[in-house]
């Protein structure tokens, strides 16, 4: 079916019974409404931000219920969320609906066998649901790999079967699809230019480093707040920050004979631990970004005071217009910058997951299913036609400027809220080519500078041993692995923050000769016999770049 068809379909198919189950027949004026029922959800992903669910007409939430016959009571602890699901699960108080990204906790959550299969569950519960007949193959198969069976919904859909589906509207999307990472530097337009310098002076170590220097020294401010040189991704920082900085750094997860290495034993992890240690120690990022919290890198992003950001782009909050990204960091070393890519149907960053002892598995399937249809993902994803979007002679949506501010403030609309049923598939058909610099083309534009860039070497990450179906969390590798994993959590602060750059070496050598002692060198061999194993099973392996 063509874009056009399909969504003309979604809008005036009214009380058909289009998405199968999810649709409620409307109520006359003589009828008596439905009443609906509420479910509990929880989420594990402390800075995401939903709405206070309404169940007034003429709001996303309500009208959600109004289809579904379902509210939400959800929960997202500030912290320490795997140890509260842990402490449910353990007596029996698990909450209707579970949305999660530690792979740790989901893998306890499936073997527990309280949560459902979602094929058992939706046959049972909504038999004409559209995902028992056009939910991608690839991305199934992955999840019953890793799972042992079909107990996940997973978030952020992008797959081969998924763009089957869901096919892109145009090669801007293709483009994204094939170069996008989330993890990347950006720079403000506007500081960048008060500071008298373009994209061309911050492409190298060197140069970031000068460029850091010379905004600190010109002590400008916005606004009255002093100008910050640097913000790191707040206390999340270790898997955005670093992460970025290895792979500009060249830091890969294999050793010069093609075997599996912990990346932190790399020379170029060590480069990018004393570069972030320079950064703090000359001033350029404050030790206190360390702990701060989503919220508040969010509001130091909207200041406007903010000249560089590494981490998660997506997490920001930021207009994207007003940033620009430098792609690469090209280290003073020489090495390539690399970047890993899971090539095989991803298995989401959010997994949603159904409990046995659901209360109302009717409703909560009516709601599942229709919040992933494509009614119900372009309701909650763009509001209402005519005020919100309105659809262009294609058939394409097209945000007004009320639905582009709806968007951004999700926590209070609960337009494009729901992070679980994010589906870039979906979205990226529906989506037109956007014009040459709108808010949508600077957004790719940042997101693809890195992995886009000619220099930028990638391989497929999915070959390594990174999750827990790989090493089961109760086996004693599971076990040898999360001490290291913990241990290397400690480390990092230690190295970033030492006093000066011989101490930081100092910490760095202590921490790799103590990863020893544990076990890694036993550890990285097991994980190199798994590494081994997919890259047979595949027939493709991952070449070691930078020798």
């Amino acid at each position: 079916m063509k874009i056009r068809e399909m969504i003309l379909l979604t809008l005036t198919a009214g009380a058909l019974l289009l998405a199968g189950c999810s649709v409620v027949r409307d109520k006359t004026d003589h009828e008596e409404k439905e009443p609906y029922v509420t479910a509990s959800l929880f989420c594990d992903v402390n800075f995401w931000e939903p709405p206070s669910w309404s169940t007034e007409e003429g709001t996303i939430t309500g009208d959600i219920t109004g289809k579904t016959g379902l509210a939400l009571d959800i929960t997202v602890p500030p912290q320490n969320a795997d140890a509260q699901l842990s402490l449910m699960l353990l007596n029996d108080e698990l909450p209707d609906i579970i949305s999660l990204t530690d792979e740790t906790t989901i893998s306890q959550l499936i073997t527990s066998g309280k949560v459902w299969d979602l094929d058992e569950f939706l046959k049972r519960y909504c038999p004409d649901s559209h995902l028992l007949t056009s939910f991608p193959e690839d991305i199934k198969r992955e999840l019953i790999k890793r799972d042992g069976g079909w107990y996940a919904y997973p978030s952020h859909m992008n797959s081969q079967d998924s763009r089957k589906i869901w096919k892109p509207s145009s090669k801007f999307y293709e483009d994204w699809n094939n170069n996008s990472d989330n993890n990347t530097i950006i720079w403000n337009r506007e500081l960048l230019e008060k500071a008298g310098l373009a994209i061309a002076d911050v492409q190298t170590e060197k140069q970031v480093l000068a460029a850091w220097e010379q905004v600190k020294n010109m002590h400008l401010d916005v606004g009255g707040e002093a100008v910050i040189p640097l913000l790191v991704d707040g206390k999340g920082y270790i898997d955005p920050t670093v992460k970025f900085l290895e792979y500009t750094f060249g830091a890969e997860r294999v050793d010069e004979n093609g075997n599996y290495r912990d990346i932190l034993l790399q020379p170029e992890s060590k480069h990018a631990l004393l570069f972030l240690n320079e950064a703090i120690r000359k001033g350029y990022a404050s030790p206190e970004q360390l702990t701060y919290e989503n919220a508040k890198i969010k509001t130091l992003m909207a200041k406007g005071n903010v000249l560089c950001f590494i981490g998660n782009v997506a997490n920001s909050g930021i207009d994207y217009t007003k940033w620009v990204s430098s792609g690469p960091v090209f280290s003073s070393g020489g090495e390539t910058p690399v970047l890993g890519k899971n090539l095989r149907a991803p298995t989401g960053w959010l997994g949603t997951f159904i409990s046995k002892d659901c209360s109302n598995p009717r409703k909560v399937a009516s709601w599942l299913d229709y919040m992933t249809s494509n009614d119900g993902l372009l309701f909650w994803s763009f509001g209402y036609e005519g005020s919100d979007y309105c659809l262009d002679d294609r058939g394409y949506v097209l945000q007004t400027e009320k639905g582009e501010k709806a968007s951004l403030d999700y926590g209070q609309t609960g337009q494009g809220a729901w992070w679980m049923f994010d589906n870039f598939s979906w979205e990226r058909s529906v989506l037109p080519e956007p014009e040459k610099g709108s808010s949508t083309a600077a957004e790719k534009d940042i997101f693809t500078a890195y992995g886009g860039h000619g220099s930028t070497v990638s391989y497929d990450e999915s070959l390594l041993p990174l999750t827990a179906e790989d090493i089961p969390p109760e086996s004693e590798e599971g076990i040898l692995d999360a001490r290291i994993k913990e241990y290397e959590k400690e480390q990092i602060p230690r190295i970033i923050l030492a006093e000066s750059r011989e101490e930081a070496e100092s910490r760095y050598t202590e921490m790799t000769e103590t990863l020893k002692k544990i076990g890694i060198e036993s550890l990285d061999a097991y994980k190199n016999e798994i590494y081994q194993k997919n890259c047979r099973e595949y027939g493709v392996s991952i070449e070691k770049i930078n020798k």
